[in-house]
C-alpha cells in the first residue's frame, strides 16, 4: 500500500537531499565510465525533486523507522520541532465504556502511551518510595471502563519552524545568492543584446530543417567566444561572429550539439538547479552537485550526438569541432548550455573511446535508474505519529501491549480503536503468555485487518502485574514489605530496589542492601541480585542510570 503526502519539512528535505547527493557522488565516482551518460543526469533530477518538493511516499520498500534506524534521529528531531512550534495541533480523548460481569471481574484498559511510560520508568527520591502501576490505579477508579483511546490528529508540517533565530540569516543568504546570479545573468545578457539574426544563410537553414528544428532562431554575436543556447520558453542559438560560416561540417556538429540540448530540456534542468542552489546556498554539497550536473549534462549530450555518428571518423571530426569551439573564458555554465572547456579534455577522450552501448548495458542502466529512483523516493518519510494502539493491559494476560507504526500509512477510519480491539482479542485468547508467540499473532491480525505488510507494525511488551500478583512472587523470593511499604529482603531493610522488567524503583537512605530483581523473557523471576553495604560494587544508583524497560 502506497501513502503519498506533501508534508515533508524543509529541514528534512535538505537533510535527506544531502544524503542522496553523497550517494550519487559515490556512484558517480565508481560507475561513471561504466554506465551510459544519461544515468547520472536522471539521478541528479531525482535529487532536485527531493530538495524542492515536500513529498513523502511511503511503501513496503520504505526504511522501517525504529529507534535503531540511522534515520530515526532526524525524524524524531523534526517531530519535536513540529510539536513545539505547531499551533494547530488538535488533541481529543474518546472514552468508550462497556460494563463487565462481576463473575469475570476482568479489567481491560488502554492507556495513553505517555502515561504508560511514566508507569514503566517510575521515579526516585530520598526518604520516599515510588511504586505505581497506572493500569491498576485506573482499575480502582474506573472498574467498568473497557477502553480509553487517545487520538492525536495529524499536524501539517510547516516548511520552516517558527521563532528560530537563524531564519533571518537564511533569507539573507537567499537574497545574496539570487542577487549574485541575477547580476551575472544581467551582465552576460547585456552582451547578447548586440546580436544579429541570421536569416538567409542557406547552409544553416538546411541543417536546422534536417534536424527538424527549423523554428529555432540563430543569432551571431561579437561578444561571445563559443556557441551557446539561451532561453527557456523560446530557446535561441548564438554563434560567435569569428567562426567560419562556410565550414558545413563544423556547423553541423554545432547545431547537432546545441539542438540536442534544446530537445533534452537541459536549460530547464539548469534553471531548476539554480532554484535549488538558491534555497540551499549554505550547503556545499548542493554547490558540488551543480558543478557535477553541468558536466554530466554535457557528457550526456555528447553521447546522444555520438549515437547519430556510427563511423569512427565522424566521431573524431566531432571531437575536433568540440575542441575548436570550446570556451576559453569562465562564463558561468549553470546559466547556459554551451561547449565548455572546463572538462573538454575528458570529453574528447570519452568521445574517442566511445562504443555504442549494448542492449544488455542499456537494460541494466534503465533498471539501475528505476531501482535508484524507487529507493530514493520511498526510503525517506516525513515525520508522522507512530502511535497506533493505546497501552493495552488486560486481566487475561501478564503483558501490556502497545503497537506502533514503522512507516507512514493511511489505515482508514478509527485505526486506534480497531487496533486496540484486535490486541485485546488476541490477549484474551492467548494461553501461553509468551511474547514471541503473541507478537506474530498481533502482527498477522493487524496485517489482515488493515491490508498492509506485517513489518509495518512494531509490537512492544511490558510486564503488567497486579499488586497481589507481584507481592506473591516476591514472597517466594523472600521479598516483603514493612509497615511503611518499604521493601525487606529476608528481614533486612532494602536501600535501593529495582525490578528490571517491570521498571519499579525504590530508593531510601535507610537500608543495608540493594536489590535487583531479574526476570526471563516470560516475565518470571529467575534471580535476585543482592549487594550488601560494604561490598566493592555496592551502589545501584551508579550502576543503573537508566532502566531497561522493553523486551
Amino acid at each position: 500500500m502506497l501513502h503519498f503526502t506533501m508534508k515533508m519539512p524543509f529541514s528534512l528535505m535538505a537533510f535527506y537531499g544531502s544524503i542522496m547527493i553523497l550517494i550519487v557522488l559515490l556512484l558517480r565516482g565508481l560507475l561513471k565510465n561504466k554506465l551510459p551518460k544519461f544515468v547520472f543526469p536522471v539521478l541528479w533530477c531525482v535529487v532536485l525533486v527531493r530538495l524542492l518538493v515536500p513529498f513523502s511516499l511511503s511503501s513496503p520498500l520504505s526504511i522501517k523507522l525504529t529507534e535503531d534506524s540511522p534515520l530515526w534521529l532526524p525524524v524524531q528531531f523534526a517531530n519535536r520541532l513540529l510539536e513545539q512550534y505547531e499551533t494547530n495541533e488538535a488533541f481529543s480523548i474518546a472514552a468508550l465504556t462497556q460494563g463487565t460481569s462481576v463473575a469475570d471481574s476482568v479489567m481491560e484498559a488502554a492507556v495513553v502511551e505517555d502515561i504508560a511510560s511514566t508507569a514503566k520508568q517510575g521515579t526516585s527520591a530520598a526518604d520516599s518510595v515510588m511504586e505505581t502501576a497506572v493500569v491498576e490505579d485506573i482499575a480502582s477508579t474506573a472498574e467498568n471502563t473497557k477502553t480509553i483511546l487517545v487520538s492525536e490528529s495529524e499536524t501539517g508540517a510547516s516548511i520552516f519552524p517558527r521563532y528560530i533565530p537563524l531564519i533571518p540569516i537564511y533569507f539573507i543568504g537567499i537574497f545574496v545568492t539570487v542577487g549574485i546570479l541575477l547580476l551575472q545573468k544581467y551582465r552576460y545578457s547585456a552582451k547578447l543584446k548586440n546580436r544579429l539574426l541570421i536569416e538567409h544563410n542557406n547552409t544553416i537553414n538546411t541543417l536546422l530543417h534536417e534536424m527538424q528544428m527549423g523554428h529555432i532562431l540563430v543569432f551571431s554575436n561579437d561578444e561571445i567566444a563559443s556557441p551557446l543556447v539561451c532561453g527557456l520558453l523560446t530557446p535561441c542559438i548564438y554563434l560567435p561572429t569569428r567562426m567560419d560560416f562556410q565550414n558545413t561540417e563544423l556547423l553541423r556538429h554545432i547545431f547537432t550539439h546545441e539542438t540536442m540540448h534544446i530537445k533534452r530540456k537541459d536549460n530547464w534542468i539548469k534553471a531548476v538547479m539554480l532554484l535549488a542552489l538558491c534555497l540551499n546556498w549554505y550547503n556545499p554539497l548542493v554547490w558540488m552537485m551543480s558543478k557535477c550536473l553541468s558536466a554530466d549534462l554535457e557528457a550526456a549530450c555528447d553521447e546522444a550526438v555520438l549515437r547519430l555518428y556510427p563511423d569512427e571518423d565522424q566521431r573524431k571530426s566531432y571531437a575536433f569541432s568540440l575542441l575548436a569551439m570550446a570556451i576559453t573564458g569562465n562564463r558561468p555554465t549553470l546559466l547556459y548550455s554551451a561547449f565548455s572547456k572546463t572538462e573538454v579534455e575528458k570529453r574528447i577522450q570519452s568521445i574517442l573511446q566511445y562504443k555504442k552501448a549494448s542492449s544488455l548495458l542499456l537494460i541494466t542502466a534503465v533498471l539501475f535508474v528505476a531501482g535508484s529512483t524507487t529507493a530514493f523516493a520511498t526510503s525517506i518519510q516525513a515525520p508522522f505519529s507512530t502511535r497506533l494502539s493505546g497501552y493495552c493491559a488486560s486481566g487475561y494476560s501478564r503483558w501490556a501491549v502497545t503497537v506502533e507504526l514503522t512507516r507512514d500509512i493511511a489505515l482508514g477510519q478509527d485505526p486506534q480503536k480497531r487496533a486496540t480491539d484486535i490486541v485485546f482479542d488476541i490477549l484474551r485468547a492467548d494461553t501461553t503468555d509468551d511474547p514471541d508467540i503473541i507478537r506474530p499473532q498481533i502482527q498477522t491480525a493487524l496485517s489482515n485487518a488493515f491490508h498492509v505488510e506485517k513489518s509495518a507494525f512494531r509490537v512492544e511488551f511490558s510486564l503488567s502485574l497486579s499488586d497481589e500478583e507481584r507481592e506473591q512472587e516476591y514472597i517466594t523470593w523472600n521479598l516483603s514489605k514493612d509497615q511503611q511499604g518499604c521493601f525487606l529482603y529476608k528481614g533486612e531493610p532494602v536501600r535501593i530496589y529495582i525490578d528490571e522488567m517491570i521498571g519499579f524503583y525504590q530508593s531510601r537512605e535507610e537500608g543495608t542492601i540493594d536489590i535487583i530483581v531479574r526476570r526471563d523473557r516470560l516475565g518470571k523471576i529467575t534471580d535476585i541480585l543482592v549487594q550488601r553495604q560494604g561490598d566493592a560494587d555496592f551502589g545501584l544508583r551508579q550502576d543503573y542510570p537508566k532502566l531497561q524497560m522493553d523486551i
